[in-house]
C-alpha cells in the first residue's frame, strides 16, 4: 500500500521552488538544502537560541506585592494577566495544528511550529505566575475567568481562527479544493494572528510594565519581558515577513484585492476592541501612574501602524509618528537593561561566560 501523499509525497519535485503556503505538491522531505526564505529560517534559529523556562523567576516574592497593592494596581494586573493567559492559551493550541495543512515550505513550518511551542511556554508562564504569586491560586483562577471584558478582546481574532479551523480540517480531509477562497481564509487568519501579536499583546504589555515601573511585581515583569521579546522580535516579525512575501505573489495580490473590506474591518475591529479595553481598564476609579486611557489608545495605534503599513490598509485612524509611551522602549529592548545580578534577576542570557563551581574546593595538583 503506498504512503498517503498528505503524509509523505515521494513524488514531490518542487524543492527548489516550494511556495510558503498551499503549494500544489505537499509533504515531501524536510528540506534545508534549498533555502528560499533565509530570513524565516533565521527567525526560527533565533527563537531556538533564546528559548527559556517558565520557572526561571521567583514569582513567590509577588505575593507581598499583590497583598500590599492599592486596588487599582491589583485589579489592573489581574485583568491584564487574565487576557494574556487566555490569548496565549488560544495561540498555543491554534497555530501549528490549524496552520499545518496550509504550510508547504520547510522553513516556514519550522518557524511556526516553534512559535506554537513557545506559545505553550508563554501560557505556562502565566499559569505559574498565578500558581506561585497567590496564596489561593484557585480563587484567582476563578477571578481571572470571570473577567468578561478580557473575553471580548478575543472575539474578533477567535472568529477568524474559528473559520480557519474549519477550512483547515476540511482541506486536510480533501473535502474542499486548494483555491483562492481557501487561500483568502488562511491569509485572514495570519492577519488575525499578526494583530494579536503585534497590537493586542503590546497593548497589554504596556499595562504590565507600567505597573512594574512602580517597583512592584519585578519577577512578573522580568518573565513577561521575555514573553514580550518573543512576541515583538520573532512572532510578529514572522507574520509580517509572510505577508511581505505573499503580497508579491499573484494569489497574494488577489487576496489583497478581494479581501480589501475584510482586511479593513478586521484591523478596525481589533483596534476598537483595544479602545474599549482601555476605557474599561480606566473605569471604576482605576488609575495608573504614567499611563492614561488616551495614552494607551495612542500606543495601540502606534503598534497597529506596523500592520496597517504592511497591508497598505485604508483605515480611518491617525497613527502616531512617535512612541507615546517612552518607558516601553526599555522593556521591549531587553538589551537596553542589564542590571547588576545582585540588584535583580537578570532576564538576559549571557553567552560565552563561565560560572565557577569550585568555591572552597582544594585540588592536589603537581605542577
Amino acid at each position: 500500500m503506498p504512503i498517503n501523499p498528505k503524509v509523505f509525497n515521494a513524488h514531490k519535485t518542487d524543492y527548489e521552488n516550494t511556495p510558503l503556503i498551499l503549494g500544489e505538491q505537499e509533504a515531501g522531505l524536510f528540506d534545508t538544502v534549498n533555502k528560499r526564505y533565509p530570513d524565516i529560517w533565521a527567525l526560527y534559529k533565533k527563537q531556538k537560541a533564546q528559548d527559556w523556562d517558565e520557572n526561571e523567576f521567583q514569582y513567590s516574592t509577588a505575593i507581598a506585592d499583590f497583598e500590599s497593592s492599592d486596588k487599582s494596581s491589583y485589579d489592573m494586573m489581574i485583568k491584564t494577566l487574565a487576557w494574556q493567559w487566555e490569548a496565549d492559551s488560544v495561540f498555543s493550541r491554534a497555530i501549528a495544528p490549524v496552520f499545518a495543512p496550509f504550510i508547504t515550505n520547510s522553513e516556514l513550518w519550522a518557524a511556526w511550529q516553534k512559535v506554537s511551542e513557545i506559545e505553550v511556554l508563554h501560557a505556562a508562564t502565566y499559569s505559574e505566575i498565578v500558581r506561585n504569586a497567590f496564596k489561593k491560586p484557585d480563587d484567582i483562577l476563578e477571578e481571572i475567568l470571570s473577567v468578561k471584558e478580557s473575553h471580548n478582546r478575543l472575539i474578533t481574532v477567535s472568529k477568524v481562527f474559528g473559520e480557519g479551523y474549519r477550512a483547515s480540517h476540511e482541506y486536510a480531509l480533501g473535502n474542499i479544493p486548494n483555491d483562492q477562497d481557501l487561500y483568502n481564509k488562511f491569509m485572514l487568519m495570519v492577519l488575525a494572528l499578526y494583530l494579536g501579536e503585534r497590537v493586542q499583546f503590546m497593548s497589554s504589555f504596556a499595562i504590565t510594565f507600567a505597573l512594574c515601573e512602580t517597583g512592584k511585581f519585578q519577577p512578573i515583569g522580568k518573565a513577561i519581558q521575555k514573553i514580550c521579546q518573543d512576541e515583538f522580535e520573532i512572532h510578529a516579525q514572522l507574520d509580517k515577513i509572510v505577508f511581505q512575501y505573499e503580497l508579491k505573489t499573484e494569489r497574494g495580490q488577489r487576496f489583497r484585492e478581494q479581501c480589501n473590506d475584510e482586511i479593513k474591518v478586521l484591523i478596525s475591529e481589533v483596534i476598537e476592541s483595544e479602545f474599549d479595553w482601555a476605557e474599561y481598564l480606566f473605569s471604576e476609579g482605576r488609575s495608573l501612574v504614567g499611563v492614561t486611557k488616551d495614552l494607551l489608545k495612542s500606543w495601540t495605534l502606534y503598534c497597529a501602524g506596523d500592520v496597517i503599513r504592511t497591508l497598505k490598509a485604508d483605515v480611518p485612524y491617525a497613527v502616531p509618528k512617535t512612541n507615546p509611551l517612552k518607558y516601553m522602549e526599555h522593556w521591549i529592548n531587553i538589551g537596553l537593561i542589564q542590571p547588576a545580578p545582585q540588584e535583580q534577576q537578570v532576564a538576559m542570557y549571557l553567552l560565552n561566560n563561565l560560572e565557577r563551581d569550585d568555591t572552597n574546593e582544594q585540588f592536589d595538583v603537581d605542577f
